[in-house]
């Protein structure tokens, strides 16, 4: 894909996260922003009348999403990058010094 393509799919994705990022920038944003790319660019055309390349296309799609979403943490909604709380039991014999030196425990 050339240079001109890859960045015009850099601004409508930007764009469109942008406009709605609890959709976009969902943990399930993978499909529906591919969709809305086929329903902006390949309206009224079938799945089976798609080129090879409009696949390609939604495959860079998603991937550019995935980098914008990283460089715009505002606009993801992904549970997947969001940090989880960990509990550890007050019995545990574990000393946060054996933990920051790596020891089996």
């Amino acid at each position: 894909m050339d240079k001109f393509t890859r960045n015009q799919i850099y601004v409508w994705a930007y764009e469109k996260i942008k406009s709605n990022p609890k959709v976009y920038g969902g943990d399930k944003s993978n499909p529906l922003i591919m969709k809305a790319y086929v329903q902006e660019f390949h309206n009224g055309e079938r799945a089976d009348q798609l080129s090879d390349i409009v696949y390609s296309v939604l495959s860079t799609v998603s991937r550019v999403k995935n980098k914008l979403l990283k460089k715009n943490p505002q606009f993801d909604y992904r549970k997947i990058n969001k940090s989880k709380k960990k509990k550890i039991s007050k019995n545990h014999s574990t000393t946060e010094k054996q933990l920051l030196e790596g020891e089996n425990v």
